[in-house]
Formats: C-alpha cells, sequence, structure tokens
C-alpha cells in the first residue's frame, strides 16, 4: 500500500493521482470525509488522520509500504515552526512503528540553510526529524511553485501589471508548476535505493518575473509588466492576503533570501531533475481556471 498525506492539496492530489495511473495500492489520508467519496471512486483506500496525532498516522499507515508525506500550510498558526516540528516528530514516530520501506518528504530548495529563509524552515526542520528515520528516505526539494503567481493573476489581467516580490525582474529564477512535484513524488516512491537522497526539483526551464509577465501578457492577450515591489510595501501588501504581522515578516525574510542569492539549490551531493510544465503553459492555465479570458 502507497500511503498519500496531504490528498487534497495540488502535489498530494497528483501524487495519489498518478500512484493509480499505474495501477498501485494507495491509501490517502485526509482529515475529513469532505473528498473521501470522490477518492473511492477512483479506486483509493481512504483513511482520516491529523498530522499532529502520532496514533492516528500509525492506524492510517497499517500495512504501508512507502509513504508521501508533507507539511500542510500552517500560515495562520501562531507558532508556524512549532507547528511544523510537532508534525515532523509525529510522522516520525509513527512511520517507526510501522511496515512502511521508504519515504518521501516533500521539502523546498533552500531547505539546507539553518537561517535566513523564512517560511523554508518548516522544511529544514522537518528534513532533521525525518533524518532520525533508518529506512530509505527521499528529500524532494522544489524549486518555487510556479502557483504562487495565482494570487496576482487578476491584477495582471485588470490592470496590466504583474506585482513582483522578486528583484531584479530579469534575474531567472528555477520555478515549478505542484503537477510536476506530484509526478516527480510518485516516481521517486516507485524507485528503490538506499539511505538518504535529495532530489532537486527544477521546472522545465528557469524563469525570471519579465517572463512570467510576457507568459501572462500571451495567456491574457494584453500587455503586462512585471514591477517590483519596494521592500517597504511588503509588511502591507502580505497583510491585505489576511496574513497576520508574525508570517508577514518569515515571508519577507524568505523573499530577501531569494533575492540575495542565499536561497538556492545546495547542488551538492544531490540528485537533479526537471519538470515538464512550462511558464506559458501554466500561465495559460491559469488564465482558464480563474475565467480571466
Amino acid at each position: 500500500m502507497f500511503v498519500v498525506f496531504g490528498a487534497t492539496g495540488q502535489t498530494g492530489s497528483m501524487v495519489a493521482d498518478t500512484l493509480l495511473e499505474k495501477k498501485l495500492p494507495v491509501r490517502v489520508v485526509l482529515r475529513s470525509d469532505k473528498a473521501a467519496e470522490a477518492w473511492r471512486a477512483k479506486g483509493a483506500d481512504v483513511a482520516f488522520a491529523d498530522v499532529i496525532d502520532a496514533d492516528a498516522i500509525t492506524k492510517a499507515l497499517d500495512g504501508a509500504i512507502a509513504v508521501y508525506a508533507m507539511n500542510p500550510p500552517a500560515y495562520q498558526a501562531a507558532e508556524m515552526f512549532t507547528v511544523a516540528k510537532n508534525i515532523g516528530a509525529a510522522y516520525v514516530e509513527a512511520i517507526a512503528q510501522s511496515s512502511v520501506q521508504k519515504v518521501v518528504l516533500l521539502s523546498s530548495v533552500g531547505s539546507q540553510h539553518a537561517t535566513g529563509t523564512g517560511n523554508i524552515m518548516t522544511t529544514y526542520f522537518l528534513e532533521n526529524i525525518f533524518s532520525n528515520l533508518t529506512i530509505p528516505t527521499v528529500f524532494l526539494r522544489a524549486a518555487g511553485f510556479m502557483e504562487n503567481w495565482n494570487s496576482v493573476a487578476a491584477i495582471a489581467a485588470e490592470k496590466g501589471i504583474l506585482p513582483s516580490f522578486y528583484n531584479p525582474l530579469d534575474r531567472k529564477l528555477p520555478m515549478v508548476a505542484a503537477a510536476d512535484i506530484g509526478r516527480a513524488a510518485a516516481e521517486a516512491l516507485t524507485e528503490d535505493w538506499t539511505g538518504k537522497r535529495i532530489i532537486e526539483l527544477y521546472g522545465a526551464a528557469d524563469y525570471s518575473p519579465n517572463d512570467v509577465a510576457a507568459a501572462f501578457a500571451a495567456a491574457f492577450k494584453r500587455d503586462i509588466q512585471a514591477v517590483a515591489l519596494p521592500e517597504s510595501e511588503w509588511q502591507a501588501t502580505i497583510a491585505s492576503f489576511g496574513f497576520s504581522p508574525k508570517f508577514s515578516n518569515s515571508y519577507s525574510e524568505m523573499m530577501r533570501g531569494f533575492n540575495s542569492g542565499h536561497i538556492v539549490f545546495e547542488n551538492n551531493g544531490t540528485e537533479t531533475r526537471k519538470g515538464q510544465t512550462t511558464i506559458e503553459d501554466f500561465a495559460a492555465k491559469t488564465a482558464k481556471a480563474q475565467n480571466l479570458i
């Protein structure tokens, strides 16, 4: 049994779908029964657990040989990093008591660093906790999600500008689609290996904010220019999305880490893989999904 956590999210759902397409036995772990029937209709087994609850995770892992684990976003939590540490501890306690033979953990570019990465510190903590496992483990470090641009797609369509925390606007960075992350995780789960592996997952190509603006311009059939947000406006901009001041501080630190070149792939003793989704494909899909064309 291949057990997939986060199956209602963007990466977990693709992991489960990909494994099901391969005719493999899949159990998705949900927090509620909201999506249970849809998954059963696809042929998946369904279990319920909160990833903070080691006992519930242990039950969900009954008969499992492989696990896809991830940290659900806790952006509204008062102590986001404490939540991540507790989730990691619960996962590892449950996995250690199970029949699981291999694990793929969703991680992030920059997770090799102990400081200066803001939100990415959550995956730094998870990697260190999962390193205590004695079974084969993959840390799947994904590039920045293309989906992070979804929140400003409507602004681009309406106003012809693409606000960007990334600066300079012409510097290309690795960006990958969530679907490609899910496919890469599913592929890793079906492989055999020993020890710990770090897979650094790039997108089909590296892209700058100017490239993203050009892709949305093609999708929306209008001129769009990327515009760098001054750091003095970051806090207010992040707060406008409904996030707390503590989260705003953490997110700002992360973006400073990208812009300074601190947050990059380790590229030392790691494996490299690439997704297949181009930024043009992503922009076209986003435009259609948000009814912006």
